[in-house]
């Protein structure tokens, strides 16, 4: 066995060290670290104290095989061996950990010679409904692996892996998407092996702590429950460091459901919006970011795992921003204040008072000077006569101006972008109803973005007049609108008018109008339109038959995802169909693919692939039993048939329906 806790190594301990013995290290190392001023350090020695503790009881219970364990290693006190200090071991768990995750790239750990359990009790369930056999119990050995098997294994495993990343990313709108691709990834016959299903298991811990991305869903949640790592700590910490942070995030998510329902209710809610990409808007970010930063200080680890870090950095920008032009605006309104009181305290001026009578005020001035003439001060009486009446007129100009009424501050309203007059005007038919006026409304607000240019307006009043739940139902008038949308490059309104041309629906029939529709749209990468498009070349309808260009259409479309495109294109790899050469392996890939999206022809065959035992699947009538099962639920007389005779044969589950 080559691995051992760095506990070991870091201290000196022989590899059969006893927990006593552990216990004793750690003892004595934990009177030299300062919990308080030292916790990065503490952190980092008790982690790896229970790493070390963990693996002991592992090795004990008869896990490892006894040929596995390494020589005792030397432990003498005068070993010129350097050793790492508790404290720069912190700093490599605690500070970079994070970091260096999520610039390394998905790889699978380098697997130990013996593998732990791969199944735990949760997750047995499912190894045996997918017809695995291979199994490592408490207390047995592995059988032996040559080198070339490892690396099939772990080329398989890694397949699998890719192959539900891709499938969850296509239906990431569906509920509770995540847990069901990885039970589906998990029942796949090529994680039959004990080796491979580790690889699995390290490959999806190491994606994990790389943190959230569109597609993940709730993937942290169904990996804990599914694999059990929360119930069997020792086996979550084996996968090394990104087990470690999985389990440090899995802490900090236990404390967050401890919290009261309704404040936990909101703030999930809160994160889920985070991994939308589109622009919250100004009032949802002065609302809520300020509860973001709470979280992000909460649950520093775990908060990244399970929503965007990109958008909240986006967020921040513009909540940044906000207050920015908040603080400006502040500022400048105090200026204005500050400034209408300076102008409000000294009204009044040097000679008089608001509301005093000023000729009074004058008077009073005069025959105090006119007292003062028969004083010493009689020299100076007319000069400050002057200066006082001078003063005077001088008061009363600045006071005149001080009071005129400053002229009303115009505010413009800043006009509505098209985008938010298209939405207004949606919300506005959606509670409409069958209401005249309001109905009325909206639909001239469409026309009128729609003559303004704004592509989904045309687009949105082609459906309105396709339906005709709202309005009366009218071909024509929806194919004008279509026609206008696909003449400003809307690739799906294009494809509904080429149905319209190919249907005759709302205008005489015209097979070449259909064709330079779809071509266009097919050019521009629309999957619906390049599916349709290779059903004409390979009919030969209104175009020449061409075998190749059939080929070419549907591989570009099933690429994209569409499951109808990966069915057809697995069955033209199975029979050897439109150029394409016979490969079972291709045509079990794309039926796979397309199996996942519950499409019933891709289900059917990869019952049969299973059932035969082709493309490099090994036979398994139990997987066959559920794929047939599972089409035949969706209306699939011939998987229905199949299943019938496959249950001739044995008694699967599925045969009870059947």
């Amino acid at each position: 066995m080559d691995y051992t806790p760095s506990f070991f190594s870091l201290y000196g301990l022989p590899a059969d060290a006893d927990e006593r013995a552990v216990k004793r290290v750690y003892a004595k190392h934990l009177k030299k670290i300062d919990q308080e001023t030292d916790l990065p350090g503490f952190q980092a020695l008790r982690e790896a104290y229970e790493e070390a503790q963990a693996w002991i009881r592992h090795r004990d219970s008869g896990r490892l095989r006894q040929g596995d364990m390494p020589a005792q290693q030397g432990s003498d006190k005068g070993s010129q061996k350097q050793t790492l200090s508790p404290q720069s071991e912190a700093g490599a768990v605690s500070q970079e950990q994070v970091a260096r995750n999520n610039a390394e790239p998905v790889r699978p750990l380098t697997p130990k010679e013996q593998v732990p359990d791969a199944r735990t009790a949760e997750a047995k369930p499912l190894a045996v409904a997918a017809g695995q056999t291979e199994r490592v119990t408490p207390g047995s050995a592995a059988p032996a692996m040559q080198e070339g098997d490892k690396q099939l294994a772990a080329s398989k495993a890694e397949r699998v892996f890719a192959e539900m990343l891709m499938a969850m990313l296509k239906c990431a709108d569906e509920e509770a998407y995540a847990e069901k691709h990885l039970r589906l990834a998990m029942g796949d016959p090529r994680l039959s092996g004990n080796y491979a299903r580790y690889v699995f298991e390290t490959l999806l811990a190491a994606y994990l702590s790389r943190g959230w991305r569109r597609g993940n869903g709730e993937l942290f949640d169904a990996a804990f429950e599914i694999f059990g790592w929360d119930k069997d700590k020792p086996r979550l910490l084996s996968l090394g460091r990104r087990g470690h942070l999985l389990d440090r995030a899995h802490k900090e998510r236990q404390a967050f459901f401890q919290r009261p329902v309704n404040l936990r209710k909101a703030q999930w809610e809160l994160l889920k919006k985070l991994r939308q990409d589109k622009n919250p808007g100004k009032d949802y970010l002065e609302a809520n970011f300020k509860k973001l930063l709470v979280l992000h200080e909460l649950y520093p680890v775990w908060l990244w795992m399970v929503t965007s870090k990109d958008n909240f950095n986006i967020w921040k920008a513009q909540f940044d921003a906000i207050q920015e032009v908040a603080r400006e605006n502040a500022l400048k309104e105090a200026q204005e204040v500050e400034a209408r009181n300076k102008v409000a305290q000294g009204s009044g001026g040097t000679f008089s008072v608001p509301g005093e009578d000023v000729g009074a005020t004058a008077r009073t001035s005069f025959y105090t000077a006119m007292r003062a003439r028969s004083g010493p001060f009689r020299p100076y009486f007319l000069p400050v006569f002057l200066c006082a009446v001078a003063l005077l007129i001088v008061q009363l100009i600045v006071q005149d101006a001080k009071t005129v009424t400053p002229p009303p501050v115009v505010r413009q309203t800043v006009p509505k972008t098209p985008a938010a007059r298209f939405d207004a005007a949606c919300r506005e038919l959606s509670r409409a109803g069958k209401h005249e006026e309001m109905l009325q409304k909206a639909v001239l607000e469409l026309a009128q973005l729609s003559t303004e240019g704004y592509v989904k307006a045309s687009y949105q009043l082609g459906w309105l007049y396709r339906d005709g739940r709202q309005v009366k139902q009218d071909d024509a008038e929806a194919l004008k609108w279509f026609t206008k949308a696909a003449e400003q490059a809307h690739l799906d309104a294009a494809v509904m008018v080429a149905d319209y041309y190919f249907d005759g629906r709302g205008v005489n029939k015209n097979l070449d109008e259909a064709i330079r529709w779809y071509s266009k749209a097919a050019e521009q990468g629309q999957s619906l339109a390049q599916i349709k498009l290779a059903h004409l070349y390979a009919d030969g309808t209104g175009v020449k038959k061409d075998r190749k260009r059939v080929l070419e259409l549907m591989t570009a479309a099933a690429e994209k995802g569409q499951a109808v495109a990966q069915s057809e294109l697995g069955l033209m790899y199975l029979n050897g169909l439109y150029g394409a050469y016979a490969n079972a392996e291709k045509a079990a890939y794309w039926f796979l693919l397309s199996a996942r999206q519950n499409d019933a022809i891709g289900q059917r065959m990869l019952g049969l692939i299973n059932e035969k035992g082709l493309g490099g699947y090994t036979q398994d009538h139990l997987a066959a039993s559920q794929w047939y099962g599972r089409a035949a639920r969706q209306g699939d007389a011939e998987a229905s048939k199949r299943l019938k005779s496959l249950c001739q044969s044995g008694f699967y589950m599925d045969c009870r329906e059947n």
